[in-house]
């Protein structure tokens, strides 16, 4: 059973971050994104519980916020839960991913699945 609030896509976007202690900050690529957070791919993920400053490149337009790392898989990459999106934020990410030509991430699921029994 999913848990999620908000529907993923599979979307590859820019973001930076920084741990909230930290002043140095690192750069990645999404992997899918809703309005409820992303998972990022990097072979150094910061550990769950850390929280982070975020700056994602919805076309040119950046938004800003700070998020929780919710899941870590060393090698691969964590999972960031939003914690402030801001309403204009929101807007911008929502039109982009409702917009975008990715399939909802279920709907992919489910293509990928249909097309592995098909072999």
């Amino acid at each position: 059973m999913d848990r999620r609030e908000h529907q993923r896509y599979m979307v590859c976007l820019e973001i930076e971050i920084r741990e909230a202690t930290s002043c140095f900050s690192s750069r990645g690529t999404t992997t899918d994104a809703s309005l409820g957070g992303c998972y990022i791919a990097t072979i150094f993920p910061l550990a769950p519980g850390s929280v982070v400053t975020y700056r994602l490149w919805v076309g040119d337009q950046p938004i800003q916020g700070h998020a929780t790392v919710q899941t870590c898989h060393p090698g691969v990459g964590m999972g960031l839960k939003f914690n402030d999106l801001s309403p204009e934020g929101s807007f911008i990410l929502e039109q982009y991913l409702r917009n975008s030509t990715s399939l909802p991430m279920h709907v992919a699921f489910s293509h990928m699945r249909a097309f592995q029994s098909e072999k």
